[in-house]
């Protein structure tokens, strides 16, 4: 027998919104947002920086709320709007 697969680790369709883009990600649930947006998404607004949710560095907003991607797992997000740095420029074409 093989070694078993924790389900948190099974990558599955994660569907989010990312600057008002609808996506879909194939993620295990427990995955940091913060890697799915830079990995996946290939988004350079949020960084990594202490990995702890503290100094800042990876902040998004979630449905309009500041949150540290860096500690928020991607299936809370699911279904929700994701709005980073690049999101918010004034004319949108940080957003492409």
């Amino acid at each position: 027998m093989g070694t078993p697969v924790h389900p948190s680790s099974t990558p599955s369709p994660i569907r989010l919104q990312v600057n008002a883009r609808a996506c879909e990600v194939p993620a295990a649930p427990g995955t940091a947002l913060l890697h799915v947006l830079r990995n996946d998404l290939e988004l350079n607004g949020p960084k990594y920086g202490c990995g702890l949710g503290e100094c800042g560095a990876c902040t998004v907003l979630i449905d309009g709320k500041v949150a540290r991607s860096c500690s928020v797992p991607v299936s809370v997000v699911q279904g929700m709007k994701v709005t980073t740095l690049e999101g918010l420029s004034q004319d949108a074409t940080q957003a492409e």
